[in-house]
Order: C-alpha cells, then structure tokens, then sequence
C-alpha cells in the first residue's frame, strides 16, 4: 500500500527548512494545507529544530491558486467564518515568524499564497511569475497591512481595488523582488540566496527580519481577518 504523500512538505536540510506546496494540479489552499502551513511557520524560541531559514517554494508550473473556491463554495456562512479564521492563522504564522523566509516563486501565486509570498524576506522569481491579491473583489478584506511593506503602500492599494496580475519585473523594479531569473535558473539563485543568508550570524539573520515589526503586522492582520469574518460578506461562497 502506497503512503500519500502530505500536499504541503515539510523537511529540513541542516538549518533550514523547506516548506514545498505540491497539491497538484494548481496547489490550491484547502482546509488542509492551511493546517500544514501554519505548522510549518511555527518556529519554537529554543529547540534543536530550530531552523534559521525558511524556504517557501512550490512544485508544479502555479506557485499557489489561492483559496479553494470547490471546498469553501460548499460551507456555510458559519462554517466559512471559521474556515477564514484557520486560513488567517495559516498567513499570520508566516508574518510572525521569527526567522527569515526566502520565497521561491515560480509560476502564479494568488490570494492567500500571493501574501505567503508578501511577508518573505527574500523573494525570487521567474520571469513568467506574478502575483495577485483579489481578496477584496471576493467580499474578503484582508491583506492591506501585510501588502503594503511589500510594495509601496499606493501600489497596494491599487492592487487590492483592482485584483490586477503584478509581474515579476515590476515587483523587481520597486524593490519588492531580490531576483528575477529565467525558470530553470531560479533553484539555482535560490541556493546561493541561501548560503549568503545563512554566512550571517543568528543576530544579523534576527535584526533583518525585524521581529517586533512582524509581530505588530501579524496582529493587524488577524483584526483584519476577524472584521471580515463580522462583516459577514462572503462574494465568492456564491
């Protein structure tokens, strides 16, 4: 009997840990993942495990479809207030992560994956890559305080009232991407992100990722989440 495989992998390799989307075909985020996603950004303050790196990256040509649209068309408006308090966790525990994460995105990553992306230290893209935040056009508003200390806070806004596509270029060119690559070099550039980050000591990797302002920004965000879940407007449930 073959074991199925966990559609979010989660192994370390030294002091890093690799997070891997592989729910094919389009790594949606279900009920599950989520779970899964939360896990893997809690970082205990002591432990042998600890990693000082964690690296988010995805298997197959979408980096993440965002929601499950089939699973939460199906629940109620109560079931979908708790269904949005678990996805919030999930995108909460990535902002208040101690340690940096580095963010591999090749292909589209929209919605709740686009803000997995959002609160990386380091992201690097391929070339054919973007990202989309249509939260808002859904009846779900959440994501403004974490989009806007990824690129300029006008630019967020734009992007939210719109739902529009951001490519990887333009995110490189406003300071928000490290890299941009052709898609058979983005593992590579990934390894060397990598190493660069890890030759720095455990205070450096700690002072860059800026741990009180991801505290502060995680909390706004899950106030952010809890009025959405008491405004009670659920467009894409219909």
């Amino acid at each position: 009997m073959t074991e199925e495989r966990p559609t979010v992998d989660i192994r370390h390799e030294g002091s890093v840990r690799f997070v891997t989307l592989q729910r094919a075909p389009v790594n949606a985020l279900s009920m599950v993942e989520y779970e899964l996603l939360a896990e893997a950004f809690s970082v205990a303050p002591d432990g042998p495990a600890r990693p000082r790196l964690i690296v988010l990256e995805a298997r197959g040509r979408v980096f993440c479809a965002g929601q499950d649209r089939k699973e939460f068309a199906a629940l109620s408006p109560t079931e979908a207030g708790r269904y949005l308090e678990r996805a919030g966790r999930a995108v909460a525990a990535a902002a208040r992560c101690p340690v940096p994460i580095v963010s591999v995105v090749t292909g589209p990553a929209v919605g709740a994956g686009a803000l997995l992306v959002a609160v990386s230290d380091c992201v690097l893209m391929s070339e054919d890559s973007w990202l989309s935040f249509p939260e808002a056009r859904m009846g779900v508003l959440v994501g403004r305080t974490l989009l806007s200390s990824f690129v300029p806070p006008p630019m967020a806004r734009n992007l939210l009232l719109t739902g529009e596509r951001i490519g990887a270029r333009r995110l490189f060119e406003v300071g928000s991407v490290a890299c941009v690559a052709a898609a058979d070099d983005v593992a590579a550039a990934r390894d060397r992100r990598v190493d660069d980050l890890l030759s720095l000591s455990d205070a450096a990797l700690g002072w860059l990722r800026g741990i009180p302002e991801c505290a502060a920004r995680a909390q706004e965000y899950e106030a952010e989440v809890r009025q959405s879940i008491e405004a009670d407007v659920w467009a894409f449930a219909n």
